[in-house]
This record gives C-alpha cells, structure tokens and sequence, in this order.
C-alpha cells in the first residue's frame, strides 16, 4: 500500500514489533529514536513537512513511571509538550496522527473495565502527562487523528525489560517467584497493537480507541501463573499484596480496558492468554 509514515520511538520495546509489521505492509516506514527530539519544535516541523509523510505514529516517551514522578518538568516537556509539537506539525503538513496513549489514565477506582466513555484521572506524572498528551492530540487535526489506550504491554523479544520478560528469565533460575495479586489490567501484546494500528490506517479510522487483548482482568500473579503453564515450569509462584513491593508513582488498582469503539468495527482482539502462549513461544526461540 503506498503509504509513508513517520515512527517516533520506533527503537522502544513496542517499536521493535510496531515497526517490521508497518514496514511488511506499507511502501515507507521511518522509523526514528534519539535522531528525532520531540522537544525541538523547530526542528519536529521540519521533519513531518519535510517528509511529506500521509502518517505519523508517535510512539516516543518517558516512560518509567517512578523517574517520571521525580523528574515532573522533563516528563511533561517530552510527553504533553513534545506530542503538541508532533499533533501542530502533523496539522501544518496535513498528515494524520496516531498516538499512543495508556490505560493508566484512569483513577483505578471502577471495578470492571474502562471503556472510551469513561473520563480519566491520572494519579501520577506519568499518566498525567499521557493524558494532556491525549488532549493535545484530540483539540486539533480534526478526523485526522487516533488515539489508542494501549494496556499492560508485553513484546519486544530482545528488548522486553517489562514484567513478562523479566518472570520469563526468573523461571529459568529460581525456586519461587513473588507476583503482585492485587492490582488488575488488560494485558496487551504489542504485534496485535501494530496489527491493529494497520487496520486502522487501511480503514482510514479515526477517533479513541482502547487497545488491549481481551479476557477478564488480570493481576501480574495471574500473567505469572499463565506463564509458568506455557513453560511447564517447576517453580512456586506466590500471590502477594502491591504493598509488598512499594513505588514512587501510584499504581491504579485497576486499569484492565476493553473497547466498545472496536466492535462497532466488528473488530475483537484475541483473549490475552493466547497471545502471551504466542509470545512465550517466541522468547524460547531467542
């Protein structure tokens, strides 16, 4: 399809899967990292005008929750300032933007999942700075933008230093294993997110989408449990409280979405499960 799109953060984790399968389907990909400073508006301009690009995907980030919350004026300037710097190029060059938001918007105080048609609360930096983001993206551009609240990613192969790549190489050394029971989310593997982000530029979607794989709320003891089965693992997993393991940043206690926007695109992502057995997969051959 000749399309040309611009990638920020294509060098992240979700990059790493986001980019090939853009790059199999679409007759230009660039991807971009530190080359490309979100921050430097003069120069974001440039870039996007420059390029002649039809879209941007704006994966690019801070993104460790507890740094963000003791570095507030950096995290806002690359998460809420850079991605306006990125929606007012799109606007002046006439391109359309995708950007990529979190469930961790909401307040975690809701006991079953988030939809599109509930209103975000950040309790931290991080989310806060995701969510002005999101308002950036939605104030201009108009039917030129998506936004896509992704869930607890996991992928990356190589470049997984997320929950699910860290218990993967814990159960190849311990006897037991300690994994938070008390806080739910939408687990979400990033091939199904650039899978679905190329359907939305074939359809020309437009608009806020949640993006997660599907199934009920699940803990990282759950995520845990799941992996140990794939793995036929010899080794305890034991349930423990989120207190067990204190952070800077508060956690919402629940964050697990699921998109009512999708299905009316007659759209239904695959329950989490088997995307993690996929996955799981993939790390063995590594």
């Amino acid at each position: 399809m000749r399309v040309k799109i611009l990638i920020t953060g294509g060098n992240g984790m979700l990059g790493a899967d986001v980019v090939p399968i853009l790059s199999e389907k679409f007759e230009t990909v660039v991807p971009t990292s530190s080359e490309l400073d979100v921050t430097n508006r003069e120069n974001v301009i440039k870039t996007i005008r420059n390029g002649r690009f039809d879209w941007v995907i704006h994966l690019a980030a801070l993104t460790d929750l507890d740094w963000c919350e003791d570095h507030v004026e950096e995290t806002i300037s690359v998460n809420a300032l850079g991605t306006k710097n990125i929606v007012d190029a799109c606007e002046l060059a006439g391109c359309r933007i995708a950007y990529i938001s979190t469930s961790g918007v909401f307040s975690g105080n809701k006991r079953t999942h988030y939809t599109e048609d509930d209103m975000p609360a950040p309790i931290n930096i991080y989310a806060l700075s995701k969510y002005l983001g999101e308002l950036a993206v939605s104030a201009k551009n108009e039917g030129k933008w998506l936004i896509l609240r992704v869930g607890w990613l996991f992928g990356g192969g190589e470049k997984d230093k997320k929950f699910v790549g860290k218990i993967f190489n814990l159960m190849k050394k311990a006897d037991k294993i300690e994994a938070v029971a008390n806080i739910w989310g939408s687990p979400n593997y990033s091939v199904d997110v650039g899978e679905l982000i190329v359907k939305f530029i074939e359809y020309n979607a437009y608009g806020l989408f949640h993006v997660a794989n599907s199934g009920e709320p699940a803990s990282r003891f759950d995520m845990a449990v799941a992996i140990k089965e794939f793995l036929c693992a010899n080794v305890e997993i034991q349930p423990v409280g989120a207190e067990k393991f204190p952070t800077k940043a508060k956690r919402p206690r629940m964050e697990a979405i699921k998109s009512i926007r999708l299905e009316e695109l007659g759209i239904k992502p695959r329950h989490w499960k088997d995307a993690l057995g996929d996955y799981i997969k993939r790390l063995m051959k590594l």
